[in-house]
């Protein structure tokens, strides 16, 4: 195990370095770095030796304390989601017994994936990993302490954890978020003089819909947002009201981004999901996205563990160009077969949410005996009682979408549903009980 590296992971090296920088800030409250090494040092003798230690991780001071204190002891964490149900929670328990006897001897964390197809998969992180993950997002957005980054999503996904991790090791603060909620949100953004925030597009959408008149403080040094596709009119609200957004790309087997905006383009709508991090390499071949680097995890528990320096499918479609920007078009599984086209679900959700009486746009392909498989869009009204007719809105696809790709069935509803990530969930197990009509297209 590297000396570097144990130092780097250490709370108590950072009381060391900077005693009386700010750790964490909360609702206007402050911790510096000498208290939470203090609450670290006096959770240690209780924290029990379990390989790997579960842990239900909040955005709370509590999980945080914790994961420092099982970091400071090179003990793995198994982390699980706050909403999951007793009844999940065991189930996925019971998928890793044994693995205590199977974890490499630097493994950090065990993170299950979002489970959109099947049950999630545990995926082991080194604590080099980890590192250099944050190292390479450092190379891109400087973080220095007194920088705040925004806690606002769990830490038992990749996005939250390395949260935390890039924060410990740049020595910088992270401000614990509340519930989502857009209007508290903005609040603590000001009150913890938070300077970078990690966010999905959903709540990017909720934040325009809600607080239209939000322009940032000059402290803000931008937004991140990644999880899932980032529409160009989401884009371009956000261009044209100065908020600094930079786009993300990654997932947990990546140990977060591989791909951000360049920090000096954060003001700019940019296309695609940005440019390729420093000391990561990722190729397209026959548009199927492979990535690799010191980042990548160990493997999945209860598979073969990645042949180190090798390539990982990362199971989306996309493009590389020269100079290292990267396009991601959609993830393989979602990709609709119909009448032996490819359609991609974030092209036509694009191109519906242009239409100004929708508000956010679904698509999937449902199985059809002629096509293979149909469009299906699921529409969420910017108000219910303005909504457009079959006819008015198979005239605005028309000129916007070719004919394979647009959506032949439609359902108007109250929200999309969502996975315990916030990302829009294809999967979801209520959406053939959609009230879903056959659209017409006059030629």
């Amino acid at each position: 195990m590297s000396i570097d590296l144990d130092h780097k992971l250490s709370v108590l090296a950072a009381a060391e370095e900077v005693p009386d920088a700010v750790a964490v800030r909360s609702n206007g409250d402050c911790l510096m770095y000498r208290e939470l090494a203090k609450k670290v040092r006096d959770i240690l003798p209780r924290l029990g030796d379990a390989r790997p230690y579960p842990l239900v991780a909040r955005p709370d001071l509590e999980t945080l304390i914790k994961v420092f204190a099982l970091l400071e002891r090179k003990q793995p964490i198994l982390l699980l989601h706050p909403g999951l149900t007793e009844h999940e929670r065991n189930t996925l328990l019971s998928s890793v017994e044994g693995l205590d006897h199977h974890l490499p001897e630097d493994t950090a964390v065990i993170l299950f994936t979002s489970g959109t197809t099947g049950l999630p998969k545990p995926a082991i992180l080194t604590r080099e990993a980890l590192t250099a993950s944050a190292e390479a997002s450092r190379d891109n957005i400087p973080l220095s302490p007194g920088d705040v980054w925004q806690l606002s999503i769990s830490p038992a996904r990749i996005g939250g954890f390395s949260i935390l991790t890039r924060s410990l090791i740049a020595r910088s603060a992270i401000a614990l978020g509340p519930k989502f909620s857009p209007k508290e949100y903005l609040r603590r953004l000001e009150v913890d003089h938070v300077t970078y925030s990690s966010i999905v597009p959903t709540m990017l959408r909720m934040i325009f819909d809600e607080a239209p008149e939000w322009r940032p403080l000059k402290t803000l040094k931008a937004l991140l947002v990644g999880g899932a596709p980032t529409s160009e009119k989401l884009k371009a609200e956000a261009e044209e009201k100065g908020i600094p957004i930079i786009l993300t790309y990654g997932m947990t087997e990546t140990a977060s981004n591989v791909v951000t905006t360049p920090f000096a383009e954060r003001y700019q709508r940019t296309s695609g999901s940005g440019k390729i991090n420093k000391g990561v390499q990722i190729k397209s071949e026959d548009g199927h996205l492979f990535i690799k680097g010191p980042m990548l995890m160990h493997g999945y528990w209860g598979r073969e563990p990645l042949v180190p320096g090798a390539w990982f499918d990362s199971g989306d479609i996309g493009e590389v160009d020269p100079d290292g920007s990267v396009r991601v078009f959609a993830r393989r599984k979602d990709v609709i077969l119909s009448g032996g086209e490819n359609v991609y679900p974030a092209e036509v959700e694009e191109a519906l949410e242009t239409i100004p009486e929708v508000k956010e746009a679904l698509v999937l392909g449902l199985p059809d005996e002629t096509w293979g498989a149909i469009v299906t869009a699921l529409l969420v009204p910017k108000d219910e009682q303005k909504l457009p007719s079959d006819a008015e809105l198979a005239l605005r696809l028309k000129p916007i979408l070719a004919s394979y790709k647009s959506p032949r069935r439609i359902a108007w509803v109250k929200e999309l549903p969502k996975t315990k990530a916030g990302k829009p969930d294809r999967n979801a197990d209520n959406l053939k009980e959609a009230a879903f009509r056959t659209l017409h297209y006059k030629h």
